[in-house]
């Protein structure tokens, strides 16, 4: 059988993916992609979970909703994680000698 690939590109540093699907679900992933980034850029108007489930109820099949919520969701898994990167290199490592004193 045949596999249909969908592209999640790179996004707020974080890496793209690729993901093989079973049918061609390209539109309905890239279509989450999308609402995904308009709720980002758009002050996270609204309920995320709200918004994503309304959109997806309106796709036919099963598996055209699954593609678009994990279109969806990756891409909110990328702005998530690129924000945790952002946080954790901002954070002050303090330097420690193995007597638990700060160094000068």
């Amino acid at each position: 059988m045949n596999s249909i690939m969908t592209c999640l590109p790179p996004n707020d540093g974080h890496p793209g993916v690729e993901i093989a699907w079973a049918a061609d679900c390209r539109e309905a992933f890239n279509q989450g992609v999308r609402l995904a980034q308009t709720w980002l850029d758009n002050a996270r108007s609204g309920w995320l979970w709200a918004v994503m489930i309304a959109e997806r109820d309106l796709l036919p099949c099963a598996i055209e909703r699954r593609a678009f919520e994990v279109g969806f969701l990756s891409r909110i898994h990328q702005r998530m994680c690129s924000h945790q990167a952002a946080v954790s290199r901002q954070r002050p490592i303090p330097l420690v000698n193995t007597s638990g004193t700060e160094r000068p």
